[in-house]
């Protein structure tokens, strides 16, 4: 889902936790948001692909653009 999507979905209170963690497909970091009844919404662009970020500030920036003032990092394998 895209930061407008995302936003709606968080002023609703559908989602609850946001988190930061290192992606799989890429070297880099991704964000995902923890649905209310449970599962994870990725953050994609506007074509549905996972966006993916170099670095945590600018992977947690987008979750605080989402709405969340705090946001869980996972460790790095």
């Amino acid at each position: 889902m895209t930061i407008d999507e995302l936003q709606r979905l968080y002023l609703t209170s559908d989602l609850v936790e946001a988190v930061v963690e290192p992606s799989i497909q890429t070297n880099g970091w991704i964000v995902e948001f923890r649905h209310r009844r449970g599962g994870l919404v990725p953050l994609t662009d506007h074509t549905g692909s996972e966006k993916c970020y170099q670095d945590v500030d600018s992977a947690t920036e987008s979750a605080f653009e989402v709405g969340f003032h705090q946001v869980r990092i996972a460790d790095a394998f």
